[in-house]
């Protein structure tokens, strides 16, 4: 895997190690409990299908790592069929409505996770290393104690930071040096540092105007101690009185001037990719994601470049971070043959060995998720920053029944709560009742 010292493309996302196995071409020994050899290695013929992203950097990777299972499991073929994430979850419905699903797939992990819930993936724990991978990572993409998917392209969003507004004003001291966790107190120092509202500029930008970026609020008020989720994923339970902690300092930063005007209504859009990009926010939430873009619009002149960087959330001790996980991963789809299920596992489990995942690697929307790979990105990087973020990641509910219409639910309160037309206990108690009306309604 090369190393990377400078800014790689943006990672495409929707809303991602394992060892070897069989005689796929690598030293390592199989994950325990997988299966020693696919189902051709009893003299069965298997073709399994492999839905892939459409991501074009990766396109040679996939064919590489299917030439390399076939050539060590003759008698298994793998059929590779790129599938653009646009419309997948409609695409999903269909071929689970005409029994077409594919046997393995490679995408977004920000929707699988609902079809566990419904018994139509195949447990994956047993397939991998679990000690190369963060336990944030892997628990985010588990349901009731099980693995489905293995993550082996991912990011994990923080607090994007102008720097040149804090040079400016001679206060990068107050940020975060070397990733080190910091305090609420500390960030609002920051924020003041560089507000400057009769220049158009503000310390921290915000939003409410739609689900875009909402992830950054879970993040605000888990930093208080708050969970979204129950413990047993059945149930919100936000309105705790961390979670009221939390959205009352929120509010106290729009009521004190640090954000925008207008906060109720902005979309995460106008606030990253405009008034960040164009210099008028110190600090908002962001990812890896968003640093192609930035670079792209520098390099068109249509914003005039600075220098940004990325820190972890804040939190109320100071003594730790909150993330989420975005990316793409593999999983495997439960069918009536056994046999084509153990052989699309053990396809699962090589497809993200170390060295499948090394030719992953090569492609710049990739960050390899395996630790033992971290040392392939320099640490001040922006994928190396990625890396240490990821291990602060929690599970922002993709596997909730009923997810997206819980988010369409939450903007509103949000919104209810930074007009004051509802008190931060109201507008999460109102929300938390939503939304297990929602969770009830789409688990039956």
């Amino acid at each position: 895997m090369r190393k990377v010292n400078g800014i790689a493309g943006a990672l495409v996302l929707s809303i991602g190690f394992i060892a070897g196995c069989g005689n796929g071409g690598n030293n390592e020994q199989p994950a325990k409990g997988s299966s020693p050899a696919s189902a051709s290695a009893s003299g069965q013929k298997v073709e399994l299908t492999w839905w892939v992203d459409a991501r074009e950097d990766l396109q040679s990777a996939y064919e590489s790592i299917k030439s390399d299972y076939e050539a060590a499991h003759p008698g298994t073929t793998i059929k590779l069929v790129k599938t653009p994430d646009d419309k997948i979850a409609e695409r999903i419905s269909i071929a689970i409505n005409t029994a077409e699903l594919p046997d393995v797939q490679q995408g977004a992990i920000g929707w699988p996770l609902t079809y566990a819930k419904k018994g139509l993936l195949v447990p994956l724990e047993e397939a991998i290393d679990k000690d190369d991978f963060e336990a944030g990572v892997l628990d985010s993409l588990s349901v009731d104690g099980h693995l489905y998917i293995i993550p082996n392209s991912i990011t994990a969003p923080g607090m994007m930071v102008n720097r040149d507004l804090f040079e400016a004003k001679g206060a990068t001291d107050l940020l975060p040096k070397n990733m080190a966790t910091w305090t609420y107190d500390q960030f609002k120092e920051a924020a003041k540092a560089v507000n400057d509202p009769a220049n158009g500029i503000y310390g921290f930008g915000t939003y409410a105007g739609d689900t875009g970026g909402d992830q950054s609020h879970h993040l605000f008020l888990w930093g208080f101690g708050a969970s979204t989720w129950s413990d047993d994923k059945t149930k919100a339970v936000l309105n705790s009185p961390e979670g009221v902690e939390g959205l009352e300092y929120l509010t106290s930063l729009i009521d004190e001037g640090l954000t925008p005007p207008g906060v109720p209504g902005l979309k995460a859009g106008a606030v990253i990719n405009e008034m960040f990009l164009q210099g008028k926010i110190g600090m908002t939430f962001g990812s890896l994601a968003n640093f192609g873009a930035f670079d792209k619009a520098f390099a068109e002149g249509s914003a005039k470049k600075f220098n940004y960087d990325i820190v972890p959330y804040p939190s109320k001790d100071g003594k730790s971070s909150n993330s989420l996980l975005l990316g793409y991963g593999t999983w495997v789809w439960k069918s009536k043959d056994e046999a084509k299920m153990s052989a699309a596992k053990d396809f699962a489990t090589f497809a993200n060995s170390k060295e499948s995942m090394a030719k992953m690697a090569e492609a710049a929307s990739v960050i390899a998720t395996r630790k033992s790979m971290a040392s392939g990105y320099a640490e001040d990087s922006p994928q190396g920053k990625t890396i240490k973020l990821s291990a602060y990641a929690k599970d922002i509910g993709l596997s909730i029944p009923g997810y997206a219409e819980t988010r369409n639910a939450f903007f509103p309160e949000l919104q209810a709560a930074f007009t004051k037309h509802k008190t931060a206990k109201q507008a999460l108690d109102d929300w938390v009742a939503k939304a297990n009306e929602i969770i009830a309604s789409n688990a039956k």
